[in-house]
C-alpha cells in the first residue's frame, strides 16, 4: 500500500543525510527539508511502525509550524487519518491546507485538499440522496429534492472549488425496467476519481513514476530537472510545471515534491 519500493531507498537515504537549507525557488523562508525527509520516511513505513510516522509528523510541526514543506506533511498525515476513518481530525488539517497563494507548491497543496474535501462531502450529498431514496423507493431526477428534506442540514451543493454537482440518474446495468434506481454524482475537477473509498484504495503515489536522474543547466532562468518518464522518455521540467496531471511542485536543495492531486512523492534531488 505504501509504495515498498521506496522504503530501502527512504531509509538508506536518511542515514546519510547531509543539512537541508533554502526552500524552493522563489521563496526566502527556510525550508526544513530534512524535516520532510523524515516524515516522508515514516510515511512509507508507516504500516508497520505508525507510531514513528506520527511522531515524526508532530516533531515537524513542533519544530518548523510556518515551513512552507508544512503543506506536503499535513497532506500526508490527513491521508492516513482518512485511511483510519478519524474524519474530523484529517478535516482540520486539510482545511489548514488552503490559502490563496499561487505560488507552485501552496497551490498544489490547496488543490489537494480540495480534493479530498470534495470527497468528504459527496459522501454527504450521498446520504442525502439514500434518505429520498428510502422515502420515494427512487433517487430524484434532480439534487433539488434533498433541499426538502428535514430534519438534517443541507449537505454541499457545490465541490470545494465552487462547481455544482454533475448529478444524473443512471440505467441498472442488469435489471432493466426500474427507473430512477441508479445515479452518477461527481464533481467536475475529479470525474470519475470522485469516489472517496475508491480514492482511498489507489496505493499511495502509484500513479506519480517521474523519476529525476538529473539537473539540467543553461536552459534559461532557475534550474531545470530532467526526468524520466515510465516509457523510458527523457523529460526536462522546471518546478512549478505539470506533466500529464503530475505537477513538479518543489525544488530545494536536497528534495523534490511531485504530486498527482491526491498524493505526494518526495524524492531525493539528484546530483
Amino acid at each position: 500500500m505504501m509504495m515498498r519500493r521506496w522504503s530501502a531507498k527512504v531509509l538508506l537515504c536518511a542515514t546519510v543525510w547531509v543539512a537541508a537549507g533554502a526552500a524552493c525557488r522563489g521563496q526566502e523562508t527556510a525550508a526544513d527539508e530534512q524535516g520532510l525527509w523524515l516524515v516522508w520516511a515514516g510515511h512509507t513505513n508507516a504500516a508497520t511502525n505508525p507510531a514513528a510516522f506520527a511522531e515524526a509528523c508532530r516533531t515537524f510541526k513542533t519544530k518548523s509550524p510556518s515551513d512552507p514543506l508544512a503543506v506536503v506533511v499535513r497532506g500526508l498525515e490527513s491521508w492516513h487519518l482518512l485511511k483510519a476513518r478519524q474524519t474530523n481530525e484529517a478535516v482540520r488539517l486539510l482545511v489548514t491546507m488552503i490559502t490563496p497563494s499561487n505560488d507552485a507548491l501552496p497551490k498544489a497543496g490547496a488543490d489537494l485538499a480540495r480534493g479530498w474535501l470534495t470527497r468528504l462531502d459527496r459522501e454527504l450529498v450521498r446520504s442525502a440522496l439514500m434518505r429520498v431514496y428510502v422515502r420515494d423507493v427512487a433517487f430524484p431526477a434532480s439534487l433539488e429534492a434533498i433541499k426538502a428534506l428535514k430534519g438534517v442540514a443541507p449537505p454541499p451543493f457545490t465541490d470545494r472549488w465552487g462547481d455544482p454537482w454533475l448529478y444524473q440518474l443512471a440505467e441498472m446495468r442488469a435489471l432493466k425496467g426500474f427507473p430512477r434506481q441508479r445515479y452518477v454524482l461527481e464533481a467536475k475537477r475529479l470525474g470519475a476519481n470522485s469516489d472517496l473509498t475508491q480514492a482511498l484504495a489507489v496505493p499511495y503515489a502509484s500513479r506519480i513514476q517521474l523519476e529525476p536522474v538529473r539537473i539540467v543547466t543553461g536552459l534559461g532562468a532557475g534550474e531545470t530537472v530532467e526526468f524520466v518518464t515510465p516509457a523510458r522518455k527523457n523529460i526536462a521540467l522546471m518546478a512549478g510545471t505539470d506533466m500529464d496531471g503530475i505537477i513538479f511542485a518543489y525544488l530545494g536543495k536536497s528534495l523534490i515534491v511531485l504530486t498527482d492531486g491526491d498524493h505526494w512523492r518526495v524524492v531525493p534531488r539528484p546530483r
